[in-house]
């Protein structure tokens, strides 16, 4: 499972070897990093160093600060377990990096306070270490996303204790990002009303005894996830201990606990699980500075733009260029968020009578809130939502303190019955151009996966937590990965 969602890891006495090696990924990964970082300080060296420089004692300063800079890299990667993270979440990967390269800095700063002769060559062994960790931190992401998550033999086989909602949401999950490191196989439960169906495109194999009966069933699975500890109550540890596996995951919430700042301990044979809860001050005022300087900054820097997609959209089809739409700002606070139209004027008309007339698209957008062909949306409108460009004017409602660059999604207020509870703890950030859930699925989660996603944002939000969005949303934009 993904760090995102937090879990205890149960390690049990009977082994079951998996298809490939728990190391196998690891050591691909140390490997990875070796041949950029030779290729790093091969570049390097033939621009910026010995074969540019002409005195011996300069020549071998520089290639000792090379040499120490690349070196400090896997050393560092390798104390704080990144190659042996069996699962490959992008966050608990970055954050860790960030550690990593903090540490580093920390290890060479002392030397370069007390040891004032030796000050040029801790800044550029420092200068090398930090570019090594960027680039192979990249390289990593690469070769997880473009090797790893589609060799299938590589991804451990799991099988789910749970066929319920919670189940079937990491099933779900499992399967639409790879990169988590988890196949799920299918799932057992004891409601015996879900045997011989199927759940998320998954078997329900029968009740949870039959792992232990039937080792044609066990071997399919390598490790078991315990989808809703709460079913199980007192009798966890007894669950646990008849699953035959080596591994088995109890999650702890599908986004109800913070876990970004999840530590686990063992107080003398009793494991538990110490969160963090931080105080949101310091970090929100943070946040509002950032968004009016940012969006006062793109606002001048897409003005040119924004006044020809105005001229574009009259163009287009009759109407205002502007949509404004009531939006929820929590409490009973609302807002008109800002957008260029790109549907045309009788678009709420079109949809009422196409719900009423085509059961497919009704079920759809009673599922997900949007249609994936929708008649509603203009020529150019639908090249302004494969691009975001129709949510440029958002910039202004950020400036005005409406919304925020990064946060939940912005809800209609028709919508707050079916967010329910949730509203409680989405309503106390202010709402986001962009957000978590947009950046993992978008268009193919469901409104209630995005609720989750959205608590699951405002419990463990954090400049961190942020950086990582911005940088998947441009990734998003660049893709043309539109809603």
């Amino acid at each position: 499972m993904s760090k995102l969602d937090p879990e205890v890891v149960i390690d049990l006495t009977s082994a079951k070897k998996a298809t490939i090696p728990t190391i196998a990924p690891g050591l691909l990964l140390a490997l990875s990093d070796g041949l950029v970082l030779a290729l790093v300080g091969w570049t390097l060296n033939h621009f910026l160093g010995a074969d540019a420089l002409t005195e011996p004692m300069e020549a071998a300063a520089w290639q000792r600060s090379l040499v120490t800079g690349l070196m400090l890299v896997p050393l560092v990667k390798s104390v704080f377990g990144i190659y042996t993270l069996g699962r490959f979440d992008y966050m608990e990967r970055t954050r860790r990096t960030f550690q990593a390269a903090f540490l580093c800095c920390a290890v060479l700063a002392v030397p370069f306070i007390v040891m004032e002769g030796f000050r040029s060559f801790f800044v550029e062994a420092l200068s090398i270490a930090l570019l090594g960790f960027a680039v192979t931190y990249v390289a990593d992401l690469l070769l997880i996303q473009g090797l790893l998550s589609s060799a299938l033999d590589w991804r451990t086989p799991v099988m789910i204790v749970g066929a319920g909602p919670q189940g079937a949401a990491i099933a779900e999950k499992l399967q639409r990002l790879p990169w988590l490191g988890m196949r799920p196989v299918g799932f057992v439960d004891d409601d015996d009303s879900l045997w011989q169906t199927r759940v998320a495109g998954l078997p329900v194999m029968g009740p949870v005894e039959l792992l232990a009966k039937s080792p044609a069933v066990a071997g399919q699975a390598s490790a078991a996830i315990v989808a809703d500890m709460g079913r199980h109550g007192n009798d966890l540890t007894g669950l646990v201990r008849t699953l035959p596996f080596r591994q088995v995951y109890c999650v702890l919430g599908e986004g109800n606990v913070s876990a970004v700042d999840a530590t686990y301990h063992n107080l003398h044979g009793s494991l538990a699980l110490r969160v963090s809860v931080r105080p949101p001050t310091g970090y929100l005022r943070i946040r509002r500075a950032m968004d009016i300087v940012l969006s006062a900054i793109l606002l001048v820097l897409v003005a040119p733009l924004m006044l020809g997609l105005a001229v574009a959209i009259r163009l287009d089809s009759p109407g205002p260029v502007m949509f404004r739409q009531k939006r929820w700002a929590g409490g009973k606070q609302t807002f008109d968020l800002l957008k260029f139209r790109s549907m045309h004027v009788d678009a709420e008309e079109q949809l009422q009578h196409l719900l009423a007339n085509d059961p497919v698209a009704r079920e759809e957008y009673m599922t997900y809130h949007k249609l994936t062909v929708d008649p509603r949306i203009t020529p150019l409108g639908r090249f302004l939502r494969k691009t975001s460009l129709d949510e440029l004017p958002q910039l202004w409602n950020i400036l005005m303190g409406d919304m925020s660059l990064i946060g939940p999604r912005a809800y209609m207020p028709k919508e707050l019955p079916e967010v329910g509870d949730s509203a409680a703890v989405i309503g106390t950030v202010r709402p986001g151009l962009t957000g978590y859930w947009q950046v993992s699925g978008r268009h193919r989660t469901t409104f209630q996966e995005r609720v989750a996603m959205d608590v699951f944002y405002v419990r463990n939000c954090g400049l961190l937590f942020d950086f990582f969005i911005l940088c998947k949303t441009a990734v998003m934009v660049l893709k043309g990965d539109g809603s």
